[in-house]
């Protein structure tokens, strides 16, 4: 059902009062209308008197931009893991502070690199072998690498500006290994090793952990046990385990998560932790 001009004009205006209560009731109202109520929103934020207004008015468009881009991640959400597409959830998922971001040139670029790996595999008489070209045109003709200095900068979460500047950290550069790899159909897994995300290959004779964030060294078993135990886990056998989409997507949420919260960017916090439910209601 419409709302009358009227009535959304009435609520913009009590985005004015001194009483937060009130200004809560007026966005949260405002943010049900939606699309409807965008048009006034924008046109207060530009053009209206009250600076508070502008900058309460500003505020509800984002949440009403956040809370459309939630409806689209409940569709991801929703998904059997088996249909859930890791890249089409990355690029969603960058949506939240990347609001203009258009997918297209970047998945471009994903197919542009794992073109210019496919030639060096024909002569690759392994899975090593294979990862071992992979890891040539990722991290030395490409120079992508992990963020040591900056670790906790939330670009390196998001998988488009980790493609813009090259620098990601271990969840964020294995979803790119993990891409890449797809196109070039070589079969590999995330792992979820607390603290330090990997990439697992197995196949009928060798099992082998990839680390991204470190150039791509490969690392075996045994030595992931002792990675996780130094690191000062209790050492699960299910850490070494391949993880799907949805568990690769809820980890990038976690990380994002405790970044907002340490920044008190609570908005983010919110909206990334309503996300994270969505992929697991019934936790």
């Amino acid at each position: 059902m419409s709302e009358p001009e009227s009535n959304i004009l009435a609520l913009i205006k009590l985005l004015a009062e001194e009483n937060p209560e009130i200004i809560e009731v007026a966005r949260t109202r405002l943010v049900e209308m939606g699309e409807q109520a965008v048009p006034l929103l924008e046109r207060a934020v530009q053009e209206h008197e009250d600076s508070k207004v502008r900058v309460e008015a500003k505020g509800v468009l984002e949440r009403i931009r956040l809370a459309h881009l939630g409806k689209e991640w409940q569709k991801t959400a929703d998904l059997p893991d088996e249909k859930m597409d890791l890249e089409f959830g990355a690029f969603l998922l960058a949506k939240v502070s990347y609001p203009d971001l258009d997918p297209k040139p970047y998945r471009e670029r994903l197919d542009e690199i794992a073109e210019r790996v496919r030639p060096g595999l024909a002569s690759a008489a392994s899975g090593h072998e294979k990862l071992l070209v992979l890891n040539r045109v990722l991290f030395k003709d490409e120079g992508f690498r992990g963020d040591w200095s900056n670790y906790f900068d939330p670009q390196n979460s998001y998988l488009n500006r980790v493609m813009d500047r090259k620098l990601g950290i271990p969840i964020s550069l294995a979803v790119l290994y993990l891409l890449i790899a797809k196109r070039l159909k070589i079969p590999i897994q995330g792992a979820g090793i607390p603290g330090h995300f990997m990439i697992k290959y197995k196949d009928a004779k060798t099992e082998m952990f990839i680390d991204p964030f470190n150039e791509g060294r490969f690392l075996s078993r045994p030595e992931c046990v002792q990675f996780i135990v130094e690191a000062g886990y209790p050492y699960q056998v299910d850490f070494l385990e391949g993880v799907g989409p949805r568990e690769i997507l809820a980890r990038m949420l976690r990380n994002l998560i405790l970044i907002y919260v340490d920044r008190h960017e609570q908005t983010l916090e919110k909206t990334l932790t309503l996300f994270l439910d969505r992929l697991y209601p019934d936790s």
